[in-house]
C-alpha cells in the first residue's frame, strides 16, 4: 500500500471551493524522475486563471502548483543530475531533451513537451512533488525555500520579460502595470536596476506607499484603465519608451496609449479572458511594437537567482499561508487583496 501525504486537490473546474485538503497517496518513483519534498510553493494569478477552466489543457482532479521549491528525498531509475539531498526549484515544464530547440539552448521552444506542473501533472500544492530531473534547477546557497517559490514564474519572469524581452536601458521611462503583483513588483525593481525611471500603475490606493517604497519614482492609482492621461499630462505628451504589460486585456489599451512614437510594450499576463479591441490604426500610425511575453529562460533564471542572492532582487512576499489554506489564497488574490506574491508552505 502507498504511504499517504497531504495535498490540495482540484476536485473540478470552477470556484475555489473546489480546492480540498486531504489525504492522497505519495508519488512513486518513475524513471527519470525524482521525489521532491515541498518546502513551498507559490501561488499566482495563473493558478485561478487554470483553475476556472480557461487553459484547456486543465483535467481535474488535479494538484495545482506550477512554482515550487523543495529538496530531492528519492532518485528514479536512470537519473544523472540529482543527488538526495538536493536543493532545487522547478521549470513549469519537462522537455525532450533532444530536439534542436533543448540542444540548442532555448528548452522554452522544445517540440516535445510532455509535463506542466499543475495543468498535466500534479504540482506544489502538496508534501512531496514527482518531477523529472530536467524540470528542476539548483537552488543557490543562502536562499531560503519560501523565497526560492518565487523565483521561477514571479521573479524569474518579471527579471526576463523586463531586461531582455522589453531590453530596458539607462535613461529610459518605462511603465509597468500589476507592479503590486509578484510579477509586476520584480518587473519594477529590474527596470530600477537597469536605470530607467520607473510608472508603476496599480488598482488599489492601498498599495501606492509599498510600490513607492520598492523604488518607483511615479506611481498612478487608476481602475478604470485611462491612465495614460495621467502619464502623458506628467511626460509633456512625449509618453514612456516601454511598457511592461501585467495585467492583460484591462489595461493595454492604456499601455499602448502611453507609449511615445516607435514605443514598446511587452504582454506579460493576462488575468482577463475576455477579447481585446485594438486600434491597430493607432499602432500604425505610431509605429507600436507589441511583444508576446518571453516567459524565462533557465538563463534568465539563475541570473534572478542570482541578483537575489546577493540581495540586488528583493522577492516580494505578501504571506505565507499553511498549505490547507490555499483557497483562501486564491481568493484573496481573486480580490486584489496581496501586494506581491503568497506562498503556501506545507
Amino acid at each position: 500500500m502507498s504511504e499517504m501525504m497531504k495535498a490540495v486537490v482540484l476536485q473540478q473546474l470552477g470556484g475555489a471551493e473546489h480546492l480540498v485538503y486531504q489525504d492522497v497517496p505519495r508519488p512513486e518513483l518513475t524513471p527519470g524522475h525524482v521525489l521532491v519534498k515541498v518546502g513551498a510553493c507559490g501561488v499566482g494569478y495563473r493558478d485561478i486563471i487554470e483553475r476556472r477552466g480557461d487553459m484547456p489543457l486543465m483535467r481535474p482532479p488535479i494538484i495545482q502548483g506550477h512554482e515550487f521549491s523543495g529538496e530531492v528525498v528519492a532518485v528514479g531509475p536512470g537519473v544523472a543530475r540529482w543527488q538526495v539531498g538536493d536543493r532545487v526549484l522547478n521549470l513549469y515544464f519537462t522537455t525532450c531533451g533532444v530536439c534542436p530547440d533543448c540542444v540548442g539552448g532555448d528548452e522554452r521552444r522544445c517540440r516535445g513537451i510532455a509535463e506542466m506542473f499543475g495543468l498535466t501533472v500534479n504540482g506544489g500544492y502538496a508534501e512531496y512533488v514527482l518531477a523529472h530531473e530536467r524540470a528542476l534547477e539548483r537552488l543557490l546557497p543562502g536562499i531560503d525555500h519560501d523565497v526560492a517559490a518565487t523565483l521561477y514564474s514571479a521573479i524569474g519572469v518579471g527579471f526576463n520579460n523586463t531586461a531582455n524581452a522589453t531590453g530596458v536601458h539607462v535613461g529610459e521611462r518605462v511603465l509597468i502595470t500589476g507592479a503590486s503583483g509578484g510579477v509586476g513588483s520584480a518587473a519594477l525593481q529590474t527596470a530600477m536596476l537597469l536605470g530607467a525611471t520607473v510608472w508603476a500603475v496599480t488598482s488599489s490606493r492601498d498599495k501606492a506607499d509599498a510600490l513607492r517604497a520598492l523604488g518607483a519614482d511615479h506611481v498612478v492609482v487608476n481602475t478604470a484603465g485611462d491612465f495614460h492621461k495621467e502619464v502623458m499630462a506628467a511626460t509633456g505628451g512625449e509618453g514612456v519608451d516601454a511598457a511592461i504589460d501585467c495585467v492583460g486585456t484591462p489595461t493595454m489599451n492604456g499601455c499602448l496609449r502611453s507609449l511615445r512614437a516607435f514605443g514598446r510594450v511587452v504582454v506579460v499576463g493576462n488575468v482577463d479572458a475576455r477579447r481585446l479591441e485594438l486600434n491597430l490604426g493607432y499602432v500604425l500610425q505610431r509605429s507600436l511594437t507589441i511583444i508576446g511575453s518571453d516567459n524565462v529562460t533557465r538563463a534568465a533564471l539563475r541570473q534572478a537567482m542570482a541578483l537575489v542572492q546577493a540581495g540586488r532582487l528583493k522577492p516580494t512576499i505578501h504571506a505565507r499561508l499553511p498549505l490547507a489554506r490555499a483557497a483562501d489564497a486564491h481568493r484573496l488574490l481573486e480580490q486584489r487583496g496581496a501586494t506581491g506574491r503568497l506562498v503556501l508552505i506545507p
